[in-house]
């Protein structure tokens, strides 16, 4: 199967093209360079008739759509520039994929929901709570009702460790943690964090198998953010007691999140005979990546891990 990445050198991304070789892979991203060994080419995910072209030359199986603003703020006090990418992209990746038979999966959020009744399904009503969740919607429904071959795969909290990632929900709270600084945490939002490379294996292995619709693809642990980072602190030995907590409502950020969220992952369970990765099962999983060893030197020089 051949396969194009979006987004290449974000976060999830680097996840999928680090996957390994079982799989051809090609980057497409705003620059070209070496994304885990895998070189990526410089694209204009703007221009409709070139990506057309492209796709008509390579022939990829499929493409994996990871290029998105996922700045939950930025998007509400920039919104134009928000809709230029959350969806005004994704239609033309859409009428490029329809043009030459191309599957497109498309990455999603929790944030259609409003989170008051979570975790959800994928047949629960949709109310989001902001310009970012209500963007990606409308994304959702340009790729599930324009294409034959079109996926949408819905996640949330996403974190892990890659080279050269943006930090997340483990690497800043650890960097912090390690400096002898305190944190102070949102107790009052609920989901279920997910792993980066369970995310990538699970829209990997959805391809292979031609799906499409609608998944969910979610952690196997329901906490709160404010748990997570605790349980982080207690499994790399920091003083959890430095970890302090807050409400959302007392961030005042400009946009509204979801409280009550997270994602049911029966059905991609079933079609994948698949289990989502617990919280902790991750972090064990970090501790034999020898990379993640390697820039994290500080963790183990006298933590006994």
């Amino acid at each position: 199967m051949k396969i194009i990445v979006t987004g290449a050198h974000g976060f999830l991304g680097r996840c999928l093209l680090g996957l390994g070789s079982q799989h051809e892979r090609i980057g497409w991203s705003r620059a070209s360079g070496s994304v885990e060994g895998v070189f990526c080419h410089q694209v204009d995910l703007f221009d409709r008739g070139a990506l057309t072209d492209l796709l008509d030359d390579i022939r990829p199986d499929w493409v994996i759509n990871t290029a998105a603003i996922t700045d939950v703020d930025g998007c509400e006090l920039d919104p134009d520039a928000a809709r230029t990418v959350n969806v005004d992209m994704v239609a033309n990746l859409v009428a490029a994929c329809d043009a030459t038979g191309v599957g497109l999966a498309h990455i999603s959020t929790d944030y259609v929901f409003d989170g008051t009744c979570g975790p959800y399904g994928e047949g629960d009503d949709t109310a989001p709570l902001s310009r970012y969740g209500a963007l990606k919607l409308e994304s959702e429904h340009l790729v599930l009702d324009g294409l034959a071959r079109g996926m949408v795969v819905r996640t949330m909290w996403l974190y892990g460790y890659v080279a050269g990632a943006r930090p997340n929900m483990i690497t800043w709270p650890l960097s912090t943690l390690a400096r002898g600084d305190a944190l102070e945490i949102v107790a009052d939002q609920w989901g279920n964090p997910t792993y980066g490379p369970d995310l990538a294996h699970a829209l990997v292995e959805l391809c292979a198998g031609e799906a499409t619709g609608l998944w969910h693809v979610g952690g196997g642990s329901f906490m709160t953010r404010y748990e997570q980072v605790v349980e982080l602190a207690s499994f790399f030995h920091f003083d959890a007691d430095r970890i302090g907590q807050t409400t959302t409502a007392a961030l005042a950020q400009p946009a509204s999140r979801p409280l009550r969220s997270g994602l049911c992952t029966e059905a991609v369970e079933k079609q994948l005979g698949w289990k989502p990765t617990t919280f902790v099962q991750s972090l064990e999983d970090l501790l034999r990546n020898e990379r993640f060893r390697q820039d994290h030197a500080y963790l183990f020089e006298s933590r006994k891990l």
